[in-house]
């Protein structure tokens, strides 16, 4: 999509471009300044939650200023374009406004009443078709090899309609929307095992109180994205339907369909790449790559008198700055290997922007050392960072040893049943046997939510995050040995 923009961006960019160069630190055997690291990453986090920016929805013209603003910051670090000569990795993208799209469910022909399901649609194309599928009933559908539960086990569920209820043979946690009993968990575990269509029967539509409606009430109103043309099995998203127990008994196990018919429109999203190339000529040919998602959920609708920018502060305009601010520190001194700086699009969307880029990768995956991802690293509870490193146990005990040394404690994963690989843009590489870490400062109560703004980052920590993850880049940048790659038993993939 072309969009205009207007004299006083064009302005901005060019005073962020200048304002850049001026800040950056010159002497490539300085550390960094931690300040000055505090300085640039408060001007990031706050251009890019500003409200100017619309919340970075996929594709927007707030996402649009966004990667023209993170082209300039890279140019002024001297990070070196990385896609024939440009910093984009453009992909064209269908999306429309659920509340413009009509959607009808059948089972076994059956037309199930509208006020007895909702639908999320998340990567369906609706010029593809209804979705008409046959029906597999799992049960709750949870897998859990922590409770030694695996009720998917040598299921045929590959383009099939996955039915499971709501609930646990033991009592759910009531506040949680993630884990292998609730909605997220069962869904993405009949994904990453191929189903097309998951299918939560549950009573609770339009229950307040309760937290898995609540999140797929607001998911329901966010505009839908996907990419063009699709790319099967690229991530563990896909459409999801809430339906009433009675809705479904009614219409009898078989086939489910629904059918969609909306006004797409195709527009273009970009992923902004550069680079540094390494300094070895045996090594610059290996990759590390540092990686953040820079899009959030844009502007949904909503009632009017409420703020309806969700400026993603935390979420994440927090790892994409910390992703410049440790490429401007290596770009002070290049190492051995080449460094890629990946600042993808559409991770909201269903993780297209590192779906689109695991089909085209500009460092070929082979070559590629480790990837270090960074979502949500604004808001840490004291100097805590969660490091989920769930495919190589190298590259957490390195991010431990980085931790101490920069005042930060990193620790495991929290919440390892969550899954949160199949959730994040580490899949993609994880997918392709790809060491990887994603730094972490856990969830808190404005996450998706339009109070995730910039004034509540902590930006003190946060550079010590930076820092912390930096020296792990440094040290395979210079030639440290390639990590392990260790696949846990419940990563599946189709």
């Amino acid at each position: 999509m072309k969009i205009a923009i207007c004299a006083r961006w064009l302005t901005l960019a060019a005073l962020a471009l200048v304002l850049a160069g001026c800040s950056r630190e010159r002497s490539p055997s300085a550390g960094a300044d931690p300040a000055a690291s505090v300085n640039r990453l408060r001007s990031d986090v706050t251009f890019l939650a500003s409200d100017d920016l619309e919340g970075r929805g996929t594709p927007s013209r707030g996402l649009d200023l966004a990667a023209l603003y993170l082209e300039t910051q890279l140019q002024a670090a001297g990070v070196a374009p990385a896609v024939s000569g440009s910093y984009r990795q453009g992909y064209r993208v269908g999306n429309y406004t659920p509340a413009e799209a009509r959607v009808v469910v059948r089972i076994n022909g059956r037309t199930v009443n509208p006020g007895d399901y909702i639908f999320v649609n998340s990567g369906r194309d609706p010029a593809k078709g209804p979705l008409a599928l046959p029906s597999v009933e799992v049960g709750y559908g949870i897998v859990s090899e922590e409770r030694n539960v695996d009720e998917l086990a040598g299921r045929d569920l590959l383009g099939k309609a996955v039915v499971a209820r709501k609930g646990a043979p033991w009592p759910l946690h009531p506040g949680a929307f993630f884990g292998p009993d609730r909605a997220v968990g069962k869904f993405t575990a009949a994904a990453a095992r191929g189903a097309e269509l998951f299918v939560y029967l549950t009573e609770e539509l339009d229950d307040a109180s309760d937290a898995e409606s609540m999140l797929v009430r607001h998911m329901k109103g966010v505009p839908v994205s996907f990419l063009r043309p699709e790319i099967p099995h690229a991530s563990t998203f896909g459409p999801v339907l809430l339906l009433k127990p009675k809705a479904y008994a009614a219409g009898g196990a078989g086939k489910i369909e629904v059918s969609i018919s909306a006004s797409v429109r195709e527009a273009r999203a970009s992923n902004v790449v550069g680079k540094i190339e390494g300094t070895d000529p045996a090594l610059r040919n290996e990759w590390v790559v540092v990686s953040a998602h820079y899009d959030h959920l844009g502007s949904p609708p909503v009632p009017a008198g409420q703020d309806g920018i969700w400026n993603g502060a935390d979420d994440n305009a927090s790892g994409t700055a910390a992703v410049l601010e440790l490429a401007r520190q290596v770009a002070r001194a290049p190492g051995r290997r080449s460094l890629l700086v990946l600042l993808v699009s559409g991770e909201e969307c269903g993780l297209l922007g590192s779906a689109y880029y695991a089909a085209d990768p500009v460092a070929p995956m082979k070559q590629v050392v480790a990837q270090i991802n960074l979502d949500m690293v604004g808001r840490p509870e004291g100097n805590k960072v969660e490091a989920l490193a769930h495919v190589s146990r190298a590259l957490f005990d390195q991010a431990v040893g980085a931790g101490k040394r920069h005042g930060i404690e990193v620790i495991a994963d929290r919440h390892p049943e969550w899954r949160a690989l199949y959730l994040t843009d580490t899949y993609a590489f994880a997918r392709a046997e790809v060491p990887c870490i994603h730094f972490f400062t856990s969830l808190h109560a404005d996450y998706h939510q339009p109070s995730d703004t910039a004034g509540k980052i902590h930006y003190a920590e946060m550079a010590r995050i930076v820092a912390a993850a930096a020296e792990m880049a440094r040290a395979y940048l210079d030639g440290a040995p390639r990590p392990s790659f260790e696949r846990p038993k419940w990563f599946v993939t189709p």
